[in-house]
């Protein structure tokens, strides 16, 4: 699968900008007009996903880091290149970005390199696949993103690059490994392997809508690319042991995986139970606030009021009908086994998930989707913080994500006790909606969007809208369902 980020990206979101923070009569959510200027960085992103943005030195700090560090290095785990092995249509770029995605949540300093992105920029209408002239510019391609993987170790302080190549060839992979070895920086080959001819089909047809074929007449396209993995099948080496490489093999995109000679220890073995947990998925996330109830206060957990039912109703229908159309089905044909809805433990949130339970939709409240504990300053009024904590107040300001008040947790916390419930994600194909409180859906969309630390307390989600979360290939992309609300 050839990497096109600039068709995803453009077809992303760009109304993020609508999550940003706004004024609250109540502190436990911890204000977002507190925290980084926005214009101190650039706000267009919101509402993209970022996990392309160039690494930012000052926020490339993303939710759930295992460790707070300047470096944005995981101290003991050294640096790692990730090099991905196999033929096109094996979900190579997928895999690249989900490990990009899942690492810099952990806080580590991750980039991925994709040789199809340096081909786009410089290509002028070169045959990469046959010709000798073809050859000539994949190499420079390859020798253009080995150097920037070179400049991200060396001058970036990187951790992790993820590279998105062919590296079919043995000799490839024997030198990619001394080039690196005099860097030291250790390398761990990924190979992607398909046999599965739904998965190769799926594949070749998220390649033939890419920007290449734009244009292209369908058989003439389809004709190129079936060329294009001939060449390529014709002189592939899988890997073997024999080559004394650290590998592993990631069959029919997880169904099956064989590690060889893993001497990388924890931050590669994380890796590993990631994507033992990662599947290629058509679903998609639906992120929606609970329900009102009539204090709607941290302290209480109160049942939903006549308003919190009215809208637990209405997101209901648009968020079933929505899934119904995309899939093509009738009233009759929609079946809910396809659809999980998860909600925060409290009773007002558990109950916004009633009409779904009455549509046949398996609801489970999570416990780890509970909303972030406020502590000493639940259901105060800023000034009453302010007040009552204000050296507590000024220290919060400098570091919103971290900050914890007295008997609260930060949203760093928050972030790390959602990790398992992350993993589920990621191995599910089924649609999932998720009702929660305001701060929990920052943290899970800062995963999905991966937005840096300063951007997740800036996040705003309302009741006025559902967020859909569609998974892609290169990225994900965001699109916001509005939800009339009566207003009394």
């Amino acid at each position: 699968m050839e990497s096109e980020l600039s068709d995803e990206v453009s077809r992303a979101s760009s109304s993020q900008g609508n999550h940003m923070a706004r004024t609250q009569k109540r502190w436990d959510d911890i204000p977002s007009e507190l925290a980084t200027p926005a214009d101190e960085r650039d706000v267009e992103r919101f509402g993209t996903d970022s996990v392309h943005q160039p690494v930012d030195p000052r926020y490339y700090m993303s939710p759930g880091q295992l460790y707070s560090t300047d470096s944005g290095s995981l101290f003991h785990a050294g640096k790692i290149l990730i090099a991905l092995v196999g033929l096109p249509a094996t979900s190579k770029t997928l895999l690249a970005v989900a490990i990009t995605r899942y690492t810099r949540w952990l806080g580590v300093r991750t980039k991925s390199f994709h040789v199809s992105e340096y081909r786009n920029k410089t290509e002028d209408g070169v045959d990469s696949s046959c010709s000798s002239t073809g050859l000539e510019f994949e190499r420079k391609c390859v020798h253009l993103a080995v150097d920037d993987m070179k400049k991200f170790f060396q001058e970036s302080r990187g951790q992790i690059a993820t590279y998105d190549a062919l590296n079919i060839q043995k000799k490839d992979r024997q030198e990619l490994v001394r080039i690196f070895r005099d860097q030291d920086v250790k390398v761990l080959f990924i190979e992607s392997i398909m046999t599965d001819q739904g998965l190769i089909d799926d594949n070749i047809q998220v390649a033939l809508n890419s920007k290449k074929y734009i244009n292209w007449d369908k058989q003439r396209a389809i004709d190129d690319y079936t060329t294009k993995l001939s060449v390529n099948e014709s002189v592939y080496e899988q890997m073997t042991p024999e080559e004394n490489l650290v590998y592993l093999k990631f069959v029919n995109f997880g169904e099956k995986i064989v590690i060889n000679d893993n001497q990388y220890g924890y931050l590669v073995n994380k890796i590993v139970f990631f994507l033992m947990n990662l599947k290629s998925k058509k679903s998609r996330v639906y992120l929606a606030r609970c329900g009102t109830s009539n204090s709607d206060k941290y302290i209480d957990d109160e049942l939903l009021n006549e308003e919190g039912i009215a809208y637990s109703k209405k997101i209901t229908d648009i968020i079933i009908n929505r899934i119904r159309d995309r899939r093509g089905c009738t009233e009759g044909e929609f079946d809910p086994k396809k659809v999980m809805v998860w909600a925060g433990p409290r009773k007002r949130t558990y109950d916004t998930g009633m009409f779904f339970q009455q549509r046949g939709v398996f609801v489970v409240g999570r416990s780890q989707l509970k909303q972030l504990h406020p502590g000493a300053i639940a259901d105060l009024t800023e000034e009453q913080v302010k007040k009552r904590y204000p050296k507590e107040y000024h220290d919060s300001l400098k570091d919103l994500y971290h900050f914890r008040f007295p008997r609260a947790e930060s949203y760093h916390d928050l972030a790390v006790r959602m990790e398992s419930l992350l993993m589920e994600l990621e191995h599910t194909d089924k649609d999932v909606v998720i009702i929660a409180h305001e701060s929990v859906l920052r943290v899970l969309y800062g995963y999905l969007l991966a937005c840096t630390v300063p951007d997740v307390p800036k996040l705003e989600f309302t009741r006025g809208e559902i967020t859909e979360v569609t998974f892609g290939p290169f990225c994900n992309t965001v699109e916001r369902i509005p939800v009339p609300l009566d207003h009394k």
